[in-house]
């Protein structure tokens, strides 16, 4: 376990850090922009206040999140601290499981399957089975009767808004002849949620105050001062946790929370646990919150940080801190923008503009709005220095929120980050790579307890403290690749940067511990079994998912599912990969990498089924589930590049038979689901069935508040990686940068940098016919823009942080007539394929016209 004193404190640190890291990608890749004012066309607004926390509106630091609904009478809004789980640390290793897991690889390959799951579910889950679960901080109430504003009250003009652009809920409305404004942000550079209180007439702002928290765990309110209130409490368990002694159940992250009010004009009292303001013109709160988790050190520790933070923020005058927080916000916001034109429709309220689509229509531009929403999510929730973005991002009401609002890594917390290096928010990239350092040591023991493997391993969920165990049941439990997945994240920040000492110092130290791991864990098959005389990987199952073999009966467990083979050649190929890029650094594994080479040839091809789809099993079985939300297979061709369209064209017809097959009997039913199966689409370059499931996104997985949902019925529970997942499918749509052409049995057996290929408009819809980005990124550190009309590209501008050659491809239809750079010529080759490569200099901007 990582030492949690030296890796959490950081409120004095992280605003100089987050600095740091935006410098230096402004001095990299990204090209300053010209400010824009506060007319921004990203702005979601309504006409009525949150009916329901689903419906409400985010802010968020990294760390602080907070809900607003935007009552006018009795305001909520709902707050977090990103490290408030119940639980602790605990080595939740099943003993059993070393001896079991050789047994269940003998029943497997026996065709015992129901006797193998039996003992994996009694052997192998982790004791205790359930994972501790991310909590919310707690609830600031606002009551507004003290100033007339009652809730049967008479209000005119309302409005509430979240301006994209500056990262501040806004709601405004009049009542009794005042108009009356609030203001929340979250505050990176002052570390501080902060909401701002005005009334257009003097003394006519009076309020109260108080926090609390739900249950059942015990909580503390009280007054500290005239103008503080405090919150302290502890996140414990829920829920019994099975085999943990009843006496261990209560055990959680200790918290202290603060509320600091100053006001112009008028009075500040407390009394009990209710701060009030009276007859006030204007006021100012501060929220903060330390835990436990940060402060090993104890209360004391918790209440002295945020004490000293809440006294440095309220120093600052109210537009100091405004405009600290819109400048740090905008630095990463403004990097890249999508644009269809003129927005005919800016002047209807958000829902308006959702429910239109619901009922049939469309709204193309709301889908630029869409996708500035995803990544203001991801700047909210994700940030150097904080914990990676779980499944609500930072944003939960609950004590025990849907699937514990933990780190599901069988697909959801690295679609969270699919978006961060094409977005151009590469630095918001590095919470999910400390994810990945804090799961080293307890991976390490579970890979040598369970499979007497070297490097580390995680199942398909983690934690806080970066536990690795399998939980839950057989369906997602039994799945070893959950950290060679997220390993390739680091992979992909070396393939969209270039950074070569990032490669050396932390992506190859990962992937090589990965391949430790998958080396020792890969088994021959035996002879008389579907993979006889491969290398397959199990006990495992593909995520979540069913087959039903030809006498009926339905398993998760097998050997050696399309997944695990795709992401095992992945980690294995790039180890090979980054090994020929540092050349002598990575000189003292050779034996190593000859195991990595070997293994590689030994690895299942792909197989294709009898109806033409590809194989998800080591068997051509029956789908217990046709329609099911998980496409794990289709791993190779999104997100990584295993299949393509043009060098495996059979195994991209096979995906596409799959995807239609799915679809046909009801896929895509969570956001997520349907986000990925927008990038697939994109990636066999369909625009037109990419732009479907872009409606179909918002039809059945998105809230009015473009809130992504995971189900398909109306309360069903928000998760933010629909919400990050499907932006990433509009860059895909628009611009790709992947491998031009694979091996024909697709297995990236070449030990060398992959010549990738970036594709102008690879599946541009008839309905976006014209428009333009700028910013969006690909690989080889390359920042483009482009703008297109009548569905064909007028130009692009590249600026390109490195040196080297890159490959470019025109829209279908078209070519690449020239390339300059200040109005000079630069030469080109063209190849056989019409794409053309060029060789790019550090720091040169390139202009691109198409024929």
């Amino acid at each position: 376990m990582l030492n949690r004193t030296t890796r959490r404190h950081f409120l004095i640190s992280s605003a100089a850090l987050a600095a740091s890291l935006t410098q230096r990608s402004a001095s990299g890749l990204t090209t300053e922009r010209p400010p824009k004012d506060d007319e921004t066309p990203y702005k979601l607004y309504f006409n009525q206040p949150a009916a329901t926390w689903p419906d409400a509106l985010p802010v968020g630091n990294g760390r602080l999140g907070a809900m607003v609904f935007g009552k006018p009478s009795l305001e909520r809004i709902q707050l977090n601290e990103e490290s408030i789980w119940d639980g602790e640390y605990r080595d939740r290793n099943n003993p059993k499981a070393g001896a079991a897991v050789p047994r269940i690889r003998e029943m497997l390959f026996a065709g015992k399957t129901a006797e193998a799951e039996a003992f994996a579910l009694s052997d192998m889950m982790s004791l205790p089975r359930r994972m501790p679960c991310y909590q919310t901080l707690g609830d600031l109430h606002l009551d507004f009767s003290p100033s007339g504003i009652a809730p049967d009250a008479k209000f005119e003009d309302y409005r509430l808004e979240l301006n994209l652009d500056t990262a501040i809920v806004t709601t405004s409305f009049t009542c009794n002849d005042t108009r009356y404004t609030r203001e929340v942000f979250s505050s990176a550079p002052d570390q501080a949620i902060v909401v701002r209180l005005t009334a257009s007439k003097p003394g006519k702002l009076s309020f109260t105050a108080r926090l609390d928290r739900p249950g059942p765990s015990p909580f503390e309110a009280k007054a500290l001062s005239s103008n503080r209130l405090s919150l302290d409490g502890e996140a414990l368990p829920v829920k019994d946790n099975p085999g943990l002694p009843v006496k261990e159940h209560q055990v959680g992250v200790k918290f202290h929370s603060e509320l600091l009010a100053l006001s112009t004009g008028g009075s500040i009292t407390t009394k009990d646990a209710t701060l009030t303001v009276a007859n006030a013109t204007s006021a100012t709160l501060f929220i903060d919150c330390a835990t436990s988790f940060r402060y090993s050190a104890g209360a004391q520790a918790m209440r002295s940080a945020v004490s000293r933070n809440l006294a440095s923020a309220s120093r600052r005058s109210y537009a100091s801190l405004r405009s600290r927080h819109v400048a740090d916000h905008q630095r990463l916001f403004r990097r890249a923008e999508i644009s269809f034109g003129p927005d005919a429709n800016a002047a209807m309220p958000t829902d308006q503009r959702v429910q239109r689509i619901k009922d049939g229509g469309e709204d193309m531009h709301l889908v630029p709005i869409y996708f500035q929403f995803g990544r203001y999510m991801l700047i909210s929730s994700s940030r150097p220095g904080t914990l990676a973005a779980n499944l609500q991002g930072i944003w939960n009401e609950s004590v025990d929120p849907p699937w514990g609002s933990k780190y599901t890594i069988n697909i959801n917390t690295e679609m969270n980050y699919w978006l961060a290096e094409r977005a151009n928010l590469s630095d918001l990239h590095f919470p999910l790579f400390d994810l990945v350092d804090s799961t080293r040591t307890p991976g390490a023991r579970t890979a040598k307890d369970y499979y007497k493997a070297r490097g580390f391993v995680v199942h398909h969920n983690t934690d806080l403290w970066g536990d690795s165990s399998p939980i839950d049941a057989l369906g997602g439990g039994i799945w070893a690749m959950g950290a060679a997945w997220l390993t390739l994240h680091l992979w992909d920040h070396y393939d969209y940067t270039g950074d070569t000492a990032f490669l050396r110092e932390r992506a190859y130290p990962r992937l090589r511990e990965n391949a430790l791991f998958l080396l020792d864990y890969l088994t021959p098959a035996p002879a008389g079994t579907p993979y006889a005389g491969y290398l397959v990987t199990g006990p495992s199952c593909s995520p979540e998912n069913k087959y039903t073999r030809p006498d009926g009966r339905s398993f998760n467990l097998c050997m050696g599912p399309t997944m695990d083979i795709e992401i095992t050649r992945a980690i294995l190929t790039r180890l090979l990969q980054s090994a020929a890029i540092l050349g002598s650094s990575a000189s003292a594994d050779s034996e190593l990498l000859s195991r990595a080479r070997t293994a590689i040839a030994k690895l299942p091809p792909f197989k294709i089924t009898h109806d033409h789809r590809l194989q998800e099993w080591p068997e051509d079985y029956v789908d217990y589930e046709p329609g099911h939300r998980h496409i794990s297979h289709l791993w190779a061709l999104f997100p990584d590049d295993q299949i393509t369209l043009r060098g495996t064209p059979t195994l991209a017809r096979a995906c596409r038979a799959t995807l239609d097959k799915r679809l046909a009997a009801g896929g895509g039913s969570t956001g997520w689901s349907r986000s990925w199966i927008i990038n697939c689409m994109a990636r066999l370059e369909d625009g037109e069935a990419a732009h479907e499931n872009v409606l179909q996104l918002f039809r059945q997985s998105t809230r009015h508040n473009l809130f992504d949902v995971c189900g398909l019925k109306a309360n069903s529970p928000f998760q933010i990686d629909g919400n990050l997942g499907g932006p990433t499918g509009l860059i895909e749509m628009l611009l790709q940068s992947h491998a031009g052409q694979s091996a024909t049995d697709g297995q990236h057996a070449e030990a060398q940098p992959p010549a990738n290929v970036t594709r102008f408009l690879p599946a541009l819809p008839k309905a976006w016919a014209s428009g333009s980005f700028h910013g969006l990124r690909a690989r080889g550190g390359l920042e483009v823009d482009l703008e297109w009309k009548d569905a064909r590209a007028l130009r692009a501008t590249l600026h390109c942080s490195i040196s080297r050659s890159h490959t470019l491809a025109a829209p279908n239809g078209q070519r690449i007539a020239a390339i300059k750079q200040a109005a000079k010529d630069v030469p080109f080759t063209t190849n056989t394929d019409q794409t053309v490569s060029f060789l790019a200099k550090a720091g040169a901007h390139y202009t691109v016209t198409f024929s």
